[in-house]
């Protein structure tokens, strides 16, 4: 048969896939047989041949496929690790998510911890917000204030050809141009708002009656104070009578003596604590009482040590003999420095409040808080303003500006530590798969043309092997006719 090897080794050559590299060579066989001519199934990739060698041409198309398949099955396992590693991640993103409104809601209760009542709420109205502290304050309005205003002399009368800057905004004497549509009373008002609407407000209203409209432009200062305000037309001739000139809100805190002037109405007498300047009673000051309770408090820390707990095993559950997906990657350990910074928080104020423990949160050996509600309760009886000093506020320092803080550096949208790597972990997922799409696409195009090339082989085999038998079977003739003449 060595008119066979020379094709066969032509065909067998090492056969080479985008990624891997094989070799392989058809063995003989021993038994013998005739058949016709040679097929073969490319889509299955199961070669059908009539040759003796057919199971041999076979083995070789299997061999090279499978070793072509060894890099997708090492590309597949990557994918499923990492699609586990994203799901695990996005658990605990979860429940970080969750831990962040629950700092959120420490902050709005700390804030809703205090209450404000006044002695004469005609004169003052008051709340009390993040800072404020329990007690007595007492202010004094000499003076509400007033808003300067002036109103249209006379129905407004603009057209379409009074655009652009043909008026004049004049504000204590400096005037503005005014960049309005048309020269109606609504596009001018409009106009004042979107470009001096810092300084003054402009409204059009009606003066008459509904059936016969007197519209008019009125404005009116934004801050408490003496001002004038005025509209003018490009001939410099005033359009506007001047109302009260304005004045600002003055008042006296807690008996001091120092008279305190304000262009709103709304001021802060003490941290957390505004006062809201209704009407001016001189001489007679007004009582502001700020209490404080810890319910509020009490349920939102009870909520912070549940969402905490419930991170902390979320981490603790990818470490160890049975550790998740997520073991050794860095994104642990940064998630776990921001619950250990969360939970061991100190300050050294003087305050006698100086870490969670004083509230009552105590962090175990298992790394899980627990709390106490009733040292919460003694805390804040003892003292409100440490621990609304201790706790602080999301912006304005303390324990929730520092949690805050923290907790953001790992979930903010677009630069968060924990969203970076969600991210990551998609894009390399998506990359892998592609990977492999393209490989069992160059597997395919090899297993079809390799098929084809045994096609080939098996039907030169099979030629061959007929042309043996006749052969054969001639020589075989003549032999038992030479023995015939012999035997004669």
């Amino acid at each position: 048969m060595s008119t066979i090897s020379n094709p066969l080794s032509t065909i067998l050559n090492p056969i080479t896939v985008s990624g891997s590299t094989g070799s392989s060579s058809g063995s003989s066989s021993s038994s013998g047989g005739t058949g016709s001519t040679g097929s073969a199934s490319s889509s299955s990739g199961a070669f059908t041949g009539a040759s003796d060698y057919s199971q041999d041409l076979q083995d070789v198309i299997s061999r090279a496929v499978a070793i072509a398949e060894l890099p997708v099955t090492q590309l597949t396992n990557q994918e499923a690790g990492l699609q586990s590693q994203s799901s695990e991640l996005s658990t605990i993103g979860n429940d970080l998510s969750a831990l962040e409104a629950a700092v959120q809601g420490v902050d709005t209760a700390l804030s809703g911890s205090y209450q404000a009542d006044v002695s004469n709420p005609d004169v003052v109205s008051a709340s009390a917000g993040a800072g404020a502290v329990a007690g007595t304050y007492s202010i004094e309005v000499d003076s509400a204030g007033a808003y300067a205003s002036s109103l249209s002399a006379s129905t407004w009368a603009g057209s379409s050809t009074d655009a652009g800057g043909t008026y004049s905004l004049v504000i204590d004497n400096t005037p503005y141009s005014i960049q309005s549509t048309d020269g109606s009373a609504t596009s001018v008002a409009a106009a004042i708002n979107q470009q001096y609407g810092d300084q003054v407000q402009a409204t059009v209203v009606n003066v008459g009656s509904a059936a016969s409209p007197d519209q008019r432009i009125y404005l009116q200062g934004t801050t408490l104070g003496a001002h004038t305000f005025d509209i003018q037309d490009s001939a410099g001739d005033s359009l506007q009578n001047q109302g009260p000139e304005g004045s600002a809100a003055s008042y006296i805190v807690d008996g001091s003596g120092n008279t305190v002037t304000s262009g709103s109405p709304s001021v802060t007498i003490a941290t957390g604590l505004t006062v809201n300047l209704l009407s001016a009673d001189p001489g007679n000051p007004a009582t502001i009482t700020v209490t404080g309770t810890d319910d509020s408090l009490r349920g939102a820390l009870s909520s912070f040590t549940s969402a905490y707990n419930k991170v902390v095993t979320d981490l603790q559950s990818q470490r160890g003999q049975s550790a998740g997906p997520l073991q050794g990657q860095p994104i642990l350990a940064e998630i776990t420095q921001v619950t250990d910074t969360l939970a061991t928080y100190f300050t050294s104020s003087g305050s006698g409040v100086n870490g969670l423990a004083a509230l009552g949160l105590k962090l175990g050996e298992n790394g899980q808080l627990t709390f106490d509600s009733q040292t919460l309760d003694s805390a804040y009886a003892n003292s409100p303003s440490a621990v609304a000093s201790f706790l602080g506020s999301a912006t304005g320092g303390g324990w929730l500006e520092s949690a805050t803080t923290e907790l953001t550096d790992l979930m903010d949208p677009n630069v968060g530590l924990v969203t970076n790597e969600e991210t990551s972990l998609q894009s390399q997922t998506t990359s892998i798969a592609n990977q492999i799409t393209a490989k069992n696409g160059q597997i395919a195009t090899m297993q079809s043309n390799l098929t084809q090339q045994m096609a080939t082989a098996d039907t030169l085999i099979s030629t061959l092997e007929q042309q043996d038998n006749f052969l054969t079977q001639m020589l075989q003739t003549e032999q038992i006719d030479s023995q015939s003449i012999i035997n004669e």
